[in-house]
C-alpha cells in the first residue's frame, strides 16, 4: 500500500474527535487554497464565450456528487443539520504554492514550520522535460506533499493558535490530492473524496470543510472541461457542487460567484451544443438553477448582473421582443418596435470568427438570395471593437441586412448594451422573431436554421 493511500485513510482517523480543533469556524488569518481561474474560461467554450431537474435548495441539505454509470464518482454526503452557513469571513485566500510570509514569521521555527517550507520547495521544484518522466515526477512530488501535509496536520490539530498553518497544510494536501485525481486512477479520485468527507464530518462549517467542497467543485469543473462532451454528467455534477458551495459558504463570495457563473455558462453552452433534446433540457435546468442562485445571492456582483441578463434572455421564447435597438453602421437605427409585420432573423457576429465566416455567413447569403426582403428581415449585431476591421470585412464579404454597431468605443464588442442586457453567451448566435414580433428561438444552430425559418416565413 502506497504512502498516499495510507494517509488518505489516516486523515479521517487523524481528524476524528476534534470537532472544535484547528480548522473550525473561528476566523482564520489565511485560508490556504489554490487560486482559481474563472471556471467559465476553463470549460470548452467558443473563443468568444464570456465565461433531471434539481431543486436549488436541495443541495443545502445534501452535498451529493451522484455516482453516474460512466463517471464512477464517489458520493460525499453531509447531513442537513450540518449545513449552516460559515459564520466567519473566509474570503482571504492564498495559493498553496505561496507560503504566507506573515504566518511564517509569527510562528516558531519548529518541525511544522520547517515541513511547510519543505512542501513549498517541492511545489516550485522543476520537473523533467520528458512527458512520462515529468508525469512520474509530479506523482512522486504530490505523494510527498500528502505525506508532509499530513504530518503537519498531526502536529497542529489541537493548537488553535497555529490555525493559519493548519489551513495551509489542508490546502496543500487537497491540491496534491486534486492533481493526483486528475492524472491518476479511480483510487486517486476516491482518496480525494475520502479526505473531503473527513473534513466535512469533522466540522461542516469550518474553513477546512469549505476548502474540501471547493476542491470537489474544482475537480468536477476540470473534468467537465476535459471529458464533458463524452460524459455530460460532469456538467450536472459541476452545477450541483457549485450551488452546494454557494449555499454553505456564501461569505467566500469570489469563489462562490466564480463557481456558479462557470457552472451556469458551461451547462448552457453544452445544452446548446448537444443534439440530445432531453440532455439539453436537463442542462438548461442546471444552468437556470445556477444563474438564479447567482442572481439571488450575489446580485451586486458583475456576474450576478450577467446572470440576471442571461435569465432574461432564456425567458424570451414566446415573448414579444422589446428593448432591442441600436445605431447601424450606415448611420441608421434599428428597433424591435419595427419588427412586427414580417419575420426577423437576428445574428450576432464578429469578423474574426472563423465559424461565422465559414459556416454562418454562407448560409445567410443563401437565405438572402432565396427570400426577398419583404419576406424576411435580417439584422446583424457586430461585436467588433475596431470599426475599420469591421468595414474591411463587410467590403470583402456579403454581410446581409442592417448592422447594429455602436459608435461609442466603450459600447462595442462584449460591452455592447445589447450584449450586456441580454446576457449573450457566445458568438455567432442566431435569434428568430416571427411576424408578430415574438421570439421563437435564441439558440438555433445552422443545421436547423432552414427548418426553423419554415415555421415563421410564409
Amino acid at each position: 500500500m502506497s504512502a498516499s493511500r495510507t494517509h488518505g485513510l489516516g486523515l479521517a482517523i487523524l481528524l476524528s474527535g476534534f470537532a472544535a480543533g484547528c480548522g473550525g469556524s473561528t476566523e482564520p488569518t489565511t485560508s490556504a487554497t489554490s487560486s482559481s481561474s474563472s471556471p467559465s474560461s476553463a470549460v470548452e467554450t467558443p473563443s468568444k464565450s464570456q465565461s433531471g431537474s434539481t431543486d436549488s435548495s436541495s443541495t443545502a441539505s445534501t452535498a451529493s456528487s451522484e455516482k453516474s454509470e460512466n463517471s464512477k464518482t464517489p458520493v460525499l454526503t453531509v447531513s442537513a443539520e450540518k449545513t449552516s452557513k460559515l459564520t466567519t469571513d473566509s474570503s482571504t485566500t492564498a495559493n498553496p504554492g505561496d507560503a504566507p510570509k506573515e504566518a511564517a514569521s509569527q510562528f516558531p521555527d519548529d518541525e511544522a514550520t520547517k515541513t511547510l517550507r519543505e512542501i513549498q520547495q517541492l511545489r516550485i521544484a522543476p520537473v523533467a522535460g520528458d512527458i512520462e518522466k515529468a508525469k512520474a515526477a509530479r506523482r512522486e512530488r504530490n505523494e510527498q506533499i500528502v505525506d508532509k501535509a499530513t504530518q503537519v496536520l498531526r502536529l497542529l490539530k489541537d493548537d488553535e493558535k497555529r490555525a493559519p498553518q493548519f489551513h495551509l497544510a489542508i490546502g496543500q494536501l487537497l491540491e496534491a490530492r486534486f492533481q493526483m485525481a486528475l492524472a491518476g486512477n479511480q483510487e486517486d479520485v476516491e482518496l480525494l473524496y475520502s479526505d473531503v468527507q473527513a473534513l466535512n464530518d469533522r466540522d461542516p462549517k469550518s474553513v477546512a470543510a469549505a476548502e474540501g467542497v471547493y476542491y470537489i467543485a474544482k475537480f468536477a469543473h476540470t473534468q467537465a472541461g476535459m471529458h464533458g462532451r463524452k460524459n455530460p454528467e460532469w456538467f450536472s455534477t459541476l452545477s450541483r457542487w457549485a450551488r452546494e458551495f454557494a449555499d454553505r459558504f456564501p461569505t467566500q463570495q469570489k469563489r462562490a460567484v466564480s463557481l456558479l457563473f462557470g457552472a451556469a455558462r458551461s451547462c448552457e453552452l453544452q445544452a446548446q451544443a448537444t443534439k440530445d433534446a432531453d440532455l439539453s433540457k436537463r442542462l438548461m435546468t442546471e444552468s437556470t438553477l445556477c444563474y438564479t442562485a447567482l442572481a439571488e445571492k450575489f446580485p451586486t456582483t458583475e456576474q450576478g448582473q450577467e446572470a440576471v441578463a442571461s435569465l432574461r434572455r432564456n425567458a424570451l421564447v414566446g415573448q414579444v421582443l422589446t428593448q432591442f435597438s441600436g445605431p447601424t453602421a450606415d448611420g441608421g437605427m434599428v428597433s424591435a418596435d419595427d419588427f412586427p409585420g414580417k419575420p426577423t432573423l437576428i445574428y450576432f457576429w464578429d469578423s474574426e470568427s472563423d465559424e461565422f465566416t465559414k459556416d454562418v455567413l454562407p448560409l445567410l447569403e443563401k437565405l438572402r438570395k432565396q427570400l426577398s426582403s419583404d419576406r424576411l428581415r435580417m439584422v446583424g449585431v457586430a461585436l467588433d471593437e475596431d470599426e475599420s476591421l469591421m468595414n474591411t470585412f463587410m467590403e470583402t464579404h456579403n454581410v446581409p441586412g442592417q448592422q447594429i454597431f455602436f459608435t461609442n468605443p466603450e459600447q462595442r464588442s462584449w460591452n455592447s448594451p445589447l450584449i450586456r442586457f441580454w446576457g449573450i453567451a457566445k458568438t455567432p448566435s442566431i435569434w428568430l422573431v416571427d411576424a408578430e414580433g415574438k421570439v421563437t428561438t435564441t439558440t438555433v444552430e445552422t443545421e436547423n436554421l432552414v427548418d426553423e425559418l419554415k415555421k415563421i416565413v410564409k
